[in-house]
């Protein structure tokens, strides 16, 4: 949730809350504005940022506070292919960095793009964890949690292949080495 106008008081408002003083405040803010891609945008208002830098804005005021785990809802939502590209090789790299990134989404497409776990919850219980492909390639798990494949396992279905297989070489071609 923003509360302030300016980019640089956004991200600097969790530090000054906790009494941290102004001069390391400025060191740390501008270190993330930096690892965000905002570094350039830091004394702009907010109201000026398109959908995805609001976004960064958001994740970056967490990330200046050095959370070993970043929690998001629906990161990508109504976001174009282009910064939905853009925050997810953001939320990758933040991760290679060492933190560990948990998201919650209906998005299976996301889901078996970028994440190498996957916990399934209905009526607020786990039902299954384990590799995102694997849960999709489950029809059971599929039908009892109401989730929805993705288009290449529907693609794998009709031509009586084995998703997985159909999958891994679909990311294989991306570049996607994590699957």
């Amino acid at each position: 949730m923003i509360s302030q106008t300016l980019i640089f008081d956004e991200i600097a408002l969790g530090l000054r809350l906790r009494k941290v003083p102004e001069e390391q405040i400025q060191d740390r803010v501008f270190a993330v504005l930096k690892i965000c891609g905002l570094y350039s945008f830091r004394n702009w208002p907010i109201s000026a940022l398109s959908f995805g830098q609001k976004k960064r804005v958001t994740i970056a005021s967490i990330l200046v506070l050095n959370p070993e785990v970043i929690l998001l809802d629906e990161p990508t939502a109504g976001q174009d292919q282009r910064n939905y590209t853009d925050i997810m090789t953001f939320l990758d790299d933040l991760n290679n960095q060492g933190h560990t990134i948990i998201m919650i989404t209906h998005d299976m497409a996301l889901m078996t793009e970028y994440s190498t776990r996957a916990l399934v919850v209905d009526d607020g219980r786990i039902i299954a964890d384990n590799h995102p492909d694997a849960i999709l390639s489950n029809p059971e798990l599929v039908n009892k949690a109401n989730l929805k494949t993705t288009s290449l396992f529907e693609l794998a279905n009709r031509l009586n292949q084995d998703p997985l297989d159909l999958t891994a070489y679909y990311y294989k071609k991306r570049g996607v080495s994590h699957v």
